[in-house]
């Protein structure tokens, strides 16, 4: 489940539960929108599968591989573990 927030120079997305092949179809539908800055909030996603480390690789394709335009925020757990090992540390910014 998503829930966006949209300010003027920013766009929270606050996942919850799975992010999954399921789920990111709801997510690609925010890629119109082009704030200066995305915030992904992981800390309520419980699990990620390779749909969803294809999605945020699309966030940045649209923001121009900018990784300061990108934060993903309060990864924990398996999510954690399996964007690590992707090394998407190197890719975003991770608060």
């Amino acid at each position: 489940m998503l829930n966006v927030i949209e300010q003027p120079n920013s766009i929270t997305v606050e996942i919850t539960g799975r992010l999954d092949h399921r789920s990111v179809t709801e997510f690609k539908q925010l890629f119109g929108k082009s704030p200066p800055l995305w915030i992904v909030d992981m800390s309520g996603v419980s699990y990620v599968d390779s749909s969803a480390l294809g999605v945020l690789l699309l966030l940045r394709e649209q923001v121009s591989n900018d990784p300061k335009r990108v934060h993903l925020r309060g990864l924990q757990g398996q999510p954690k573990a399996v964007l690590t090992i992707a090394k998407f540390d190197r890719l975003f910014t991770m608060i």
